[in-house]
């Protein structure tokens, strides 16, 4: 089911700390280029997982459909619950800290490609985790499969979930390309407001997904 995919990859997509990392390689040198590589990382952790994701639970379903159907319920309650016990660490979770910028004398030309080929490094790991899956962007790639979409479909529904998981980090490096020094201050706007409210809100999202897949889950299977 698109649409329950849809809202379950916007709670997922609400990630403070994203906003914050991007936010902070913005302010850096050679923004951009930093921004692009982080979110290209994360783009192919979060598209080949949900490439992968898909097709397995597909052809799960595939194989299940002229049998009784248990499977497709048992996955949501399983995930449900996987959510709700994800709630505990997002709420102990602390607030993250933007890098800082270290002091240090004028390097050597050489040195100074060292370290920025270092900074490159840390970029594309950052992006990884970032795009690593979580319980909600599994639930919502597992919604997908539920109405056992063509190749073609499938597709393009795990590139608009994708889009969706990953807006926080978009968002801000579209902006910033038609708008940096206006979209600069948005950014430390936006981040002093979520330091305040960002973990409520994501906590109450999570639980709410979480208790729908999970009673979900169990109206199926009774």
């Amino acid at each position: 089911m698109l649409w329950e995919a849809v809202l379950t990859a916007l709670v997922a997509g609400f990630a403070p700390w994203t906003l914050l990392v991007v936010a902070t390689l913005l302010a850096r040198d050679d923004p951009m280029r930093r921004a692009l590589v982080f979110l290209a990382s994360a783009t192919a952790v979060t598209l080949l997982v949900g490439f992968l994701v898909v097709e397995a639970l597909g052809s799960t379903n595939l194989e299940n459909r002229h049998r009784h159907h248990s499977v497709s319920p048992a996955i949501d309650l399983g995930l449900g619950l996987a959510i709700l016990l994800f709630v505990p660490y997002l709420a102990l979770r602390s607030p993250g800290m933007p890098f800082k910028r270290r002091r240090r004398d004028k390097p050597h030309k050489r040195s100074g490609r060292r370290e920025r080929e270092a900074g490159l490094l840390a970029v594309v790991a950052l992006g990884a985790f970032a795009g690593s899956p979580s319980p909600l962007y599994l639930a919502s790639l597992h919604s997908i499969t539920k109405a056992r979409p063509d190749a073609a479909v499938g597709t393009l529904e795990v590139l608009l979930i994708a889009a969706l998981v990953l807006f926080m980090a978009e968002a801000p490096i579209i902006l910033y390309a038609v708008a940096p020094q206006r979209t600069t201050a948005l950014l430390k706007a936006a981040n002093a407001w979520l330091a305040r409210n960002g973990r409520i809100l994501t906590i109450l999202g999570a639980t709410a997904v979480g208790c729908y897949f999970t009673v979900s889950g169990l109206l199926h299977l009774l």
